[in-house]
């Protein structure tokens, strides 16, 4: 293909250009640049950061690519943003940017043919975030083979596929020659009847469901720019275990455009806890950001792995107006902890982000907190709503992002959600009104965990044992039932007896 022009070369055509001189410098001794642009490989393949650093690693590790780590820095983010993906393409596994971990994946994986080949080694996540012409996906699996020799067994598996007759062994000796071993002739293999070995089906539908140039990512190229973050930010997150979290990250631009500094403090509603950390962040292909943050110095060390770490990482989605950013903070051994975060900015105005309490009784009388931001100083129990039969009575305590009130629940309340609104500000689902607790259930039904601390790292897993009402049908365990949010429960561990 080297000796055709770009018009006459069908691959080349619908190839991405290259138009970074240091990637260029760096990657084109082994992957030439034609007149046209394209990058033997790199022009035909689009993924995200992740993949796009454990590529320039890969380089460095297999073929002594010599760089340094501003330089790693820079075609990474030029990769990323030159050859990303579209939200849209990003939006549906951006879980794997948050790793987040799963019981099992099989209702993620859009193919049988992956779950069979990619997914015996690979999260599926790290399928589905890549973008291939036909024929560098064919590239991708003879690296395969050619790295690991025991792929074949999955992609291009030569075995018999079930119980096969013996076959004669024959000795024979050619004329002049001495006696050799003739073996028999292949047995059935593995592939199917029409001829097709696992590898050749996963081929078939990556390089149609997930091909090089897509409209979405034609159109998201032509319009794509970084966004202007700079200011304040409300967070409202959750954390298993802990509950739910408020606070605020201030950010400020960087060196350059994509380059952030940030501040974050933030309270745990169910303690009164508060962390603080300051960070950076990188927008790449306009929309994603990855992040990390760390604690003060002065800040003392936590017994508990799920509490106060000294760093953690993050990866946001930010909306396409650019006001709101959803993702996960996440740290530990396996990132198996971590905050769901919802951040939106802070204008004049004031917002409401949530309450401390999930669910409250019909009837009862309690306070609970409300945050937010720009609360007014004259702040009134009449500028609250909570809905029809609860009252707020006083203004317990007020400051511009926390305000404490008193409310009064009336008695035969419906079940169900309920909103808060303070003026035009509105916190959807913020709590539920129950009449009485239906039952407790263990979540996750099913996690994983590692034995560590030597050689590897443990990995833990959090359970949550979370109330339920009954909802409008009056029956429990159906699928109109109200989550209350957690509750205080002593736990016990014992072996699951199995038997195959």
């Amino acid at each position: 293909m080297a000796g055709l022009s770009p018009a006459q070369n069908p691959i080349a055509s619908e190839g991405i250009p290259i138009d970074h001189q240091l990637t260029f410098n760096k990657c084109g001794g082994c992957l030439p640049r034609d007149a046209s642009g394209m990058m033997r490989r790199l022009s035909y393949i689009r993924t995200t950061p992740e993949v796009w650093e454990q590529a320039i690693k890969r380089m460095v590790r297999l073929n002594d690519l010599v760089i340094k780590p501003e330089e790693a820095r820079e075609i990474l983010r030029y990769l990323s943003t030159n050859n990303g993906l579209a939200p849209e393409e990003a939006r549906p596994v951006f879980w794997e940017a948050e790793h987040r971990l799963f019981r099992d994946q099989s209702d993620k994986i859009p193919a049988d043919a992956l779950q069979h080949t990619c997914n015996y080694c690979h999260t599926i996540g790290r399928v589905l975030t890549q973008r291939r012409t036909r024929d560098d996906y064919e590239k991708l699996i003879n690296m395969h083979l050619g790295l690991f020799p025991g792929a074949e067994n999955t992609l291009k598996p030569r075995r018999p596929s079930g119980p096969q007759a013996e076959a004669p062994v024959v000795m024979s000796a050619p004329t002049g020659g001495n006696p050799a071993i003739v073996p028999p002739p292949p047995a059935n293999t593995a592939a199917r009847s029409d001829g097709k070995y696992p590898a050749d089906i996963a081929i078939d539908y990556l390089s149609t469901a997930q091909p090089l140039i897509t409209p979405e990512w034609s159109a998201w190229k032509a319009v794509m720019r970084t966004p202007k973050l700079d200011g304040k930010w409300m967070i409202t997150g959750y954390q298993q275990g802990k509950g739910r979290v408020f606070g605020t990250m201030t950010i400020e631009t960087g060196p350059s455009p994509e380059d952030f500094t940030t501040k974050i403090d933030i309270e745990y509603a169910s303690t009164g806890a508060t962390l603080s950390r300051t960070g950076k962040g990188v927008v790449y292909t306009g929309y994603s950001w990855r992040g990390r943050a760390t604690a003060p110095a002065s800040a003392s060390p936590s017994a508990d792995p799920s509490s106060n770490p000294p760093e953690w990482r993050e990866a946001l989605f930010i909306s396409r107006d650019g006001n709101t950013m959803d993702g996960r903070w996440f740290w530990g051994g396996y990132e198996e902890f971590g905050i769901d975060a919802h951040l939106s900015r802070i204008g004049t105005t004031p917002i409401l982000a949530g309450a401390s309490v999930f669910s409250l009784q019909s009837p009862s009388s309690t306070e609970i907190r409300v945050y937010g931001a720009n609360f007014p100083a004259d702040l009134k129990p009449a500028d609250f709503d909570l809905g029809a039969g609860i009252t707020v009575t006083r203004i317990v305590r007020r400051t511009a992002s926390v305000a404490t009130i008193a409310v009064q629940v009336n008695p035969n309340l419906a079940s169900g959600i309920r909103d808060i609104s303070l003026g035009r500000s509105t916190a959807e689902r913020a709590f539920a009104v129950y009449d009485k607790i239906a039952y407790i259930k263990t979540l996750p039904d099913a996690s994983m965990s590692r034995l560590g601390g030597t050689i590897a790292a443990k990995q833990y897993a959090q359970f949550e044992a979370i109330a339920y009402a009954a909802g409008p049908d009056g029956k429990s365990q159906t699928a109109d039932d109200i989550p209350l949010g957690p509750v205080a429960a002593h736990w016990s561990m014992s072996e699951f007896v199995s038997t195959p």
